[in-house]
């Protein structure tokens, strides 16, 4: 029906209601109205909803992103000064004359007064540090910087002293909050951190104590804010509270922790039992590596949105205007848009209906344009589906599941040949795969979209550049990192060399590289999921001939099919290059090894590998006195070994992983700080060896240290006392003596120091369960002297 028909049908409502009229005859104006009105309401609406819930929720980001800043800058700035105090307490407690003073058993009243003076010096050196104790578990005193000398068992500080007796507390030892009870100022406590630094641990108390007044170090964080309603807290990570504003019990510090992320900062809303919802901002601070601080502060959010609901009341205000202006904007730019619309709409009608006529369509001009356009539609679906189903993507589907082993009878394979009008033997194929190198990185850069693109473009490249041969072939895009050629040519070099000429062309125009395999010749079609199968494993053997590789199964040397192992003497020499830290010697092992691995085929090849490094890696561990890092670890190895591709690449890396940890381990035996010292008094005690007067003291007074001091600190590295090296030296000497002589045995055992035969001869059967003279007929045989 058309416009004319339709301004005819309504003459005699026309002068009765002109309005209803003229909106009846224009269905799609009064429709654009109505939906241009409501998106206009929908809009506005969402918008003034979302700003009405943004705009507290943009206030509190603002204003939790800045106390966040806040907090994490006072936060650093306490960690700095409590790591200040960490460093300085540590250097302090270094002190040789502390030190002495610690572990004496006697001591004058000037020493004492002396100890006390430094104390008092490290004391006033920061307005931070509380007080300063040193405590010695042999006379059981204590210097405090506050009372001078104190008996251990009236010192004020009694917890300090129960907690250093106690195995459990004395392992904490650094970073303890406590409240401590002041001397000669009644019940008054004080909030302190407690630095302790023991100088024999395990064998006595001694010990370097520091308190750091807490409110005094936290003066940055209580400063951030001056807010009344604002709390704040620390807490470290043995759940203790360090510092708090506000009285904390048990139940709430727990309810804190539980709404932190532990090591990272943040904010978020917190609702605490019994309170109204807050802001609390937190962050997560390491003092030295030695503990874990997490740092909290929390506001009220009342506080922060009060003057915020006058802004939203405000913004109601506005919309309603903007709503009542853009309303009468709708209308009248509808009236203007509607035209051109109202004229297409009619030529297609009539362009549609002079087509097609008789087709019973609806009047309504947006149904009437909706049902062109899905019949349109329907057309084109339907020549894409024809598109499709074409010939050359049924064959390509054919052929990939031909080689899938979807097809597994000879006739059936033929009427699929002749059905897709493949020009195929049907017997004496072969097939030949062109395998993409370096994959994985070209899939972590290129979509699927892009990687199908690049294998048609390599399919195409493949026959063009061997349809001119004799020889029938098809190409196959098999997904993935390759493409397949199923070809009628027979062996021969010179088909060798048009698939090495079109692996040059692939990467001649495609900047790929690619590595070419060429299988068997397969006696019947059903054998053709096999020889794909054995041709993908061929591709293999790139590992140890390279990328852009060309790889014929019957050109391949036979190769030993058993797995490579480490010789004896390759592991001895190995075991005597790592404690001197040679790595050419251990470098050179293995690229003598690599020799042999490349004359086997890929899984021995790969598996040989793998022992090698397994039997490189115990080797390692023996010489190591920490675990070596999971690069180390079998899963990690073969899939780094799988990753390279080839043992060119495989090589590289792994003598820059053996370089790197042999560096490792020699840089770990070195970092102890008394090496040296324990070097110089061993070389001492072999020179003074035949010296009756050798002891402790005499090593002591030689290096300059505190006989006491230097026991400990020769115990603690080498987890042997000083006389019984000096015993196991001179036992060792006499034992080398007694099996190259027939001397009688007094004078040897004089001329090395000792000045008792029977101190010697109790050492000597405690040691080796057996008399001198026993020893030397064991070990040297034969008639011996023995005096």
């Amino acid at each position: 029906m058309s416009s004319a028909v339709m301004i005819t049908e309504v003459p005699a409502m026309k002068f009765r209601r002109p309005l209803l009229a003229s909106l009846k005859q224009h269905p799609t104006y009064m429709k654009l109205i109505f939906y241009f009105v409501s998106a206009n309401v929908l809009v506005l609406g969402i918008s003034f909803a979302l700003l009405y819930w943004q705009s507290s929720k943009t206030l509190l980001e603002e204003i939790g992103d800045h106390s966040e800043s806040l907090l994490v800058n006072s936060a650093q700035n306490t960690a700095r000064l409590m790591e200040w105090a960490l460093e300085f307490s540590f250097s302090s407690s270094d002190d040789s004359a502390l030190k002495v003073y610690a572990l004496s058993d006697q001591y004058s009243d000037f020493e004492t007064f002396e100890v006390w003076s430094r104390l008092m010096d490290i004391k006033n050196a920061n307005p931070s540090i509380d007080s300063v104790y040193l405590i010695n578990d042999y006379t059981n005193t204590v210097v405090d910087s506050r009372l001078g000398l104190n008996d251990a068992e009236t010192f004020y500080d009694q917890d300090i002293i129960k907690r250093l007796q106690d195995p459990v507390t004395a392992n904490h030892s650094v970073l303890i909050p406590r409240t401590l009870s002041l001397p000669l100022t009644g019940s008054t406590p004080k909030e302190v951190m407690t630095i302790i630094r023991f100088y024999e641990r395990g064998s006595s108390i001694s010990a370097f104590v520091m308190n750091v007044d807490t409110d005094n170090l936290m003066t940055l964080l209580q400063d951030n804010s001056k807010d009344g309603d604002r709390s704040v807290a620390v807490l470290n990570d043995r759940e203790e509270t360090v510092f708090s504003s506000t009285s904390l019990n048990q139940e709430q510090t727990a309810e804190l922790r539980s709404h932190v992320i532990k090591g990272e900062s943040g904010w978020k809303l917190f609702h605490p039992r019994d309170q109204g919802e807050q802001l609390m901002v937190y962050a997560g601070i390491s003092i030295k590596g030695i503990q874990d601080w997490t740092f909290i502060e929390t506001i009220p959010k009342s506080v922060i949105l009060d003057k915020i609901t006058v802004l939203r009341n405000t913004s109601l205000i506005l919309f309603i205007a903007l709503f009542a202006a853009s309303w009468t904007v709708i209308v009248l730019i509808s009236k203007r848009v509607y035209s051109p619309i109202q004229e297409l709409i009619t030529r297609v009608m009539r362009q549609h209906q002079a087509e097609k006529p008789g087709l019973g369509y609806s009047t309504y001009e947006l149904d009437y344009l909706s049902n062109v356009f899905i019949a349109q539609h329907n057309q084109i679906n339907e020549l894409t589906e024809q598109w499709r189903l074409n010939k050359f993507l049924g064959r390509e589907r054919f052929l990939r599941d031909f080689l899938g082993e979807t097809y597994h009878s000879a006739e059936e394979i033929g009427s699929q040949f002749l059905e897709w009008g493949i020009d195929l033997p049907v017997d004496q194929l072969s097939v030949a795969i062109f395998r993409i190198d370096h994959f994985s990185e070209f899939s972590e850069t290129y979509p699927e979209k892009d990687r199908r693109l690049l294998r048609f473009a390599m399919s195409n490249i493949i026959q063009e550049s061997l349809q001119s041969s004799k020889h029938k072939l098809q190409t196959v895009d098999m997904g993935d990192d390759h493409v397949a050629v199923v070809l009628s040519a027979p062996l021969s070099e010179e088909y060798a060399r048009k698939l090495q000429g079109s692996q040059q062309l692939i990467e001649q125009y495609l900047s790929v590289g690619t590595t070419v395999a060429w299988g068997r010749t397969l006696p019947g079609l059903t054998d053709m999921h096999e020889i794909y199968m054995e041709t993908y494993e061929l591709t293999q053997e790139r590992f140890r001939f390279g990328h852009r590789s060309l790889i014929v199964k019957e050109w391949l040397p036979d190769a030993p099919g058993e797995l490579y192992h480490l010789p004896a003497n390759k592991e001895r020499q190995i075991a005597q290059a790592l404690p001197k830290g040679n790595a050419d010697t251990v470098l050179e092992v293995i690229r003598s090894a690599v020799v042999k691995l490349r004359e086997m085929p890929y899984f021995e090849c790969k598996m040989s590998l793998i022992t090698l490094f397994m039997d490189i890696r115990r080797l390692m561990q023996e010489h190591s006195a920490q675990p070596l890092p999971s690069s180390w670890g079998l899963t990690s190895i073969e899939k780094q070994i799988i990753q390279q591709e080839t043992m060119d690449k495989v090589v590289p890396w792994m003598e820059a992983l053996v370089t790197k940890t042999l560096e490792d381990i020699v840089a770990a035996r070195g970092l102890s700080k008394n090496v040296t010292l324990i070097e110089q008094a061993d070389r001492f005690i072999e020179e003074q060896l035949t010296d009756p007067n050798l002891s402790a003291k005499m090593l002591a007074d030689h290096l300059g240290l505190s006989v006491n001091y230097f026991r400990s600190l020769y115990k603690a590295e080498t987890n042997q006392s000083i006389t019984d090296k000096i015993s196991e030296k001179r036992l060792s000497f006499i034992c080398q003596e007694l099996i190259a002589s027939d001397s009688p045995i007094e004078p040897i055992v004089q001329n090395f120091g000792f000045s008792s035969l029977n101190t010697f001869y109790s050492s000597f059967k405690k040691v080796y369960a057996m008399t001198p003279a026993q020893y030397r007929k064991k070990y040297r045989g034969g008639n011996s002297i023995e005096k």
